[in-house]
């Protein structure tokens, strides 16, 4: 550690981190997320996010891994129905049995976001759901808003009390909906970072 200058020992004999050390230490979280998670990140990449979010992805490190899409569906629509402020989502499908949740959400005056890649090929069946008059009178009231990227490469669900689930896209490029759950605030911090970094590039069709 001395020959790599993360430490030094002053006059008094004790050793202490140098600024190279102290540096180096802001990325042990990120580290230790990874490792923790990495049967996980074997099979999954990180290299779509932006370099800023990938080097913090560390901000996960108290998250709860779900395996499963079952859990992390339920995780979602009990987020929709406990949200109070927001309720952000970025997919790339239209869950036809949250469709209510976030109906009563926008009723009670939750805002909802939603970010899509433009390619999503959603069923007509769904789609047909999804064109509810009700969502296009919380559109055209501002209380909820669509916009879309050519590619995205992670899903969310965050609501102001929860980041309910993210997760990234395998080798493949698919996601298998193993996700990441917490209530952690550095957590919700970065994660409401992410979805406006996104929804700032995304565009309205």
């Amino acid at each position: 550690l001395t020959e790599a200058d993360l430490i030094a020992k002053d006059v008094n004999g004790y050793f202490h981190l140098t600024p190279i050390g102290e540096a180096a230490l802001q990325f042990i979280p990120s580290f230790e997320f990874i490792y923790k998670h990495k049967k996980y990140f074997k099979t999954h990449t990180i290299s779509v996010l932006p370099t800023e979010f990938a080097a913090s992805i560390g901000a996960l490190r108290k998250s709860e891994y779900v395996n499963g899409v079952t859990e992390m569906l339920f995780n979602a629509e009990n987020a929709v129905k406990e949200s109070r402020e927001f309720m952000w989502i970025s997919v790339d499908q239209i869950l036809p049995s949250s469709l209510p949740f976030f109906l009563e959400a926008i009723a009670r005056g939750v805002e909802v976001r939603k970010l899509m890649p433009r390619n999503a090929a959603i069923p007509p069946a769904i789609l047909e759901l999804a064109n509810d008059p009700a969502f296009e009178r919380a559109a055209r009231a501002k209380k909820a808003e669509s916009r879309y990227l050519d590619t995205i490469g992670i899903f969310m669900f965050l609501s102001e009390k929860e980041l309910a689930g993210i997760g990234f896209e395998n080798l493949e490029g698919i996601f298998d909906y193993g996700s990441f759950r917490s209530q952690d605030e550095i957590a919700l911090k970065w994660a409401k970072s992410l979805f406006l970094h996104y929804w700032g590039k995304a565009k309205r069709e």
